[in-house]
């Protein structure tokens, strides 16, 4: 009888559960099994494909959502292939007596200030220094001073006039040293902006002090391409100096004279300079976390010990969303030259903040854009500065803090600011003595200089062997895959050849079966219709010639054997008009349509 489809189905199943690499299934479906056995070894699969379900998809959720971690790839990571950092000397005193003096009579002169003296107008001079600070003591004096401005029509460059009154580096700097060599300060150092305004800076590779002052035609910014990634895509400062070995000779010296004399306007109640370090490639900026102050007063001398800690993220860290790996790649946020740093994203947030709330900004703030287009703050500003102060300098954390709701209100919120994915950060040991004479007498950069209002300092690093961090994830895509096998194959074999298998059994040998039992109906159709015996199966036949004598009685059908498991559809090669000899092949048969004994019996074998 003909096989159906869902007995091919069936046999392809039990063959599979017979044969498959997974682990007890073939106990399921193996004969002479009780059904007992077979009930136990299902509840027994089904815990282990339940538990493989559980385990996996922990594990992928595990993966989806991982945040990247910080490991130490060496301690000894030389000091060489670690960019110096920048250094910015920003003098205490931020208005000199004589350059408001110089300022005051000139005005008088220019235009005609009568009603008010050099001295006094010296003195109202005096609170231009509130521009730094955004102070509003002594607001009458700095209330009169607006309202001279606005009756005798003066208007003041406010970013030249306070670089002027402020001190200059050849006047600051009288002696400089890098790595063990005696160097004019002047091609070490230039005049750039800070938070602190105007400071001589060393190092300091970006090619402007502002986001940029190019446009394009369409409005947006132009970008300065001035530096080059590594293979991680992180930046590499190629104008930035490097220390080839550790100590102070390798380091940068500097003699500094503060000119107490001509102090008028020190923004902290001391003498000497404040330091600023930190990364070549950032804009120095105390919310970010990467700038390091340190004071130098005058009658010092002052060694500063450098260590850093170098980041590099690996390439499994780009797939990550930024919210979950928690910081930026050059690439993905451009605001200064061609590549991204935290303390420039926030400081356009800053100054975006300022734009919108006072309508201009500091002097000493970088610009979005052409810097004639933007309003200098005066001091009219004074108020509005003084009042967001206290809010700019204050970063919204990105998680409400319960008991903070006032106070998140009242900060800078700039959750499009992320950390650098790869960085440097340096650290900065102090240690510091007075600077006496007798020692300045035998050294050979500071011989020939007298001890007044000087001071000296050394930054260098302490070690040749820095430190190197990698930030990786915990779980790769490999990692993800080697973990899953390793879980199916503990559980129930699992492999990638078990899906092979299964493919294999479930498609190829599901079709080859039931295209045999299609074959095999089209044959026998054909054989039954053109001998014209219905509901038997022919037997094979052992040669041509007829036998003797008919058989006693039907002969049991049967059809070869070697036909039903190769599926054969016959046709004949020989069929005669009479209807008599049929031949397929080596199978014959004798037919007569006419004789009902042949119909009873069936065809006589040969």
């Amino acid at each position: 009888m003909a096989r159906s489809r869902r007995d091919v189905i069936a046999q392809v199943v039990a063959d599979y559960m017979q044969q498959t690499s997974l682990h007890g299934y073939r106990y399921l479906t193996e004969p002479g099994r009780h059904w007992f056995e077979r009930l136990l070894w299902l509840v027994v699969h089904a815990l282990a494909t339940g538990g493989v379900v559980w385990q996996v998809n922990t594990m992928y959720h595990e993966y989806r959502t991982q945040v990247p971690i910080t490991t130490v790839q060496s301690t000894h990571y030389h000091v060489s292939l670690v960019p110096f950092p920048a250094v910015a000397i920003c003098d205490i005193n931020k208005i000199r007596k004589s350059r408001v003096q110089a300022l005051a009579a000139k005005l008088i002169r220019e235009h005609g200030l009568a009603s008010v003296t050099q001295e006094e107008l010296t003195g109202l001079l005096r609170f231009l220094g509130r521009l730094y600070d955004h102070s509003r003591e002594g607001e009458e004096y700095i209330m009169r001073l607006e309202e001279l401005f606005i009756t005798y029509n003066v208007t003041l460059d406010y970013r030249g006039v306070m670089q002027m009154l402020g001190t200059q580096c050849d006047e600051l700097l009288l002696a400089c040293r890098w790595a063990g060599k005696a160097k004019p300060c002047t091609e070490l150092f230039e005049t750039r902006k800070t938070m602190e305004g105007y400071c001589c800076t060393f190092n300091y590779v970006r090619p402007t002090d502002n986001f940029d002052t190019r446009l394009h035609a369409n409005g947006s910014i132009a970008t300065v391409k001035t530096s080059r990634y590594d293979e991680t895509g992180e930046v590499v400062a190629e104008d930035a100096q490097r220390s080839l070995a550790d100590g102070p000779m390798m380091g940068l010296s500097v003699l500094v004279n503060s000119n107490i004399s001509d102090y008028f306007y020190p923004l902290l109640p001391t003498t000497g300079v404040k330091l600023l370090v930190f990364n070549p490639n950032d804009y120095p900026d105390t919310a970010s976390g990467g700038l390091i102050e340190k004071l130098v007063m005058a009658q010092e001398e002052v060694f500063f010990t450098l260590s850093s800690v170098t980041t590099k993220p690996t390439a499994e860290v780009v797939g990550l969303s930024k919210e979950r790996r928690g910081c930026l790649f050059n690439n993905e946020k451009i605001l200064f030259s061609n590549f991204y740093s935290y303390s420039d994203c926030l400081m356009d947030c800053r100054v975006q903040s300022m734009r919108n709330l006072c309508g201009c900004l500091p002097f000493y703030s970088p610009v979005k854009g052409k810097e004639e287009d933007t309003r200098v703050c005066e001091i009219g500003d004074l108020r509005c500065l003084n009042k967001h102060t206290e809010m700019w300098q204050t970063l919204r954390p990105r998680q409400d803090l319960p008991g903070l709701e006032l106070e998140m209100t009242q900060s800078l919120e700039c959750n499009e600011c992320f950390p650098a994915c790869g960085d440097t950060v340096y650290h900065v040991e102090t240690t510091s003595m007075p600077l006496q004479q007798v020692l300045m007498d035998h050294s050979n950069f500071l011989r020939g200089f007298k001890v007044e209002n000087h001071s000296a300092f050394h930054i260098y690093f302490g070690s040749t062997s820095q430190s190197l961090m990698n930030k990786s994830v915990r779980m790769a895509w490999p990692d993800l895959l080697s973990n899953v096998g390793g879980i199916c194959g503990v559980f129930v074999g699992f492999s990638a050849m078990s899906v092979i298998e299964f493919l294999y059994f479930f498609t190829l040998r599901v079709f080859v079966a039931l295209s045999s039992r299609r074959r095999m109906s089209l044959g026998r159709a054909a054989v039954a219709g053109s001998v014209g015996f219905q509901g038997f199966t022919p037997a094979p036949l052992t040669g041509h010639k007829p036998a003797a004598a008919a058989r006693a009685g039907p002969p049991a059908p049967r059809y070869p054997k070697e036909l039903l498991s190769a599926g054969v559809v016959l046709t004949p090669t020989t069929a005669p008009a009479d209807g008599g000899h049929f031949s397929w092949g080596r199978y014959s048969f004798h037919s007569q349509p006419q004789s009902h004994q042949a119909q009873q019996h069936g065809p006589r074998r040969y």
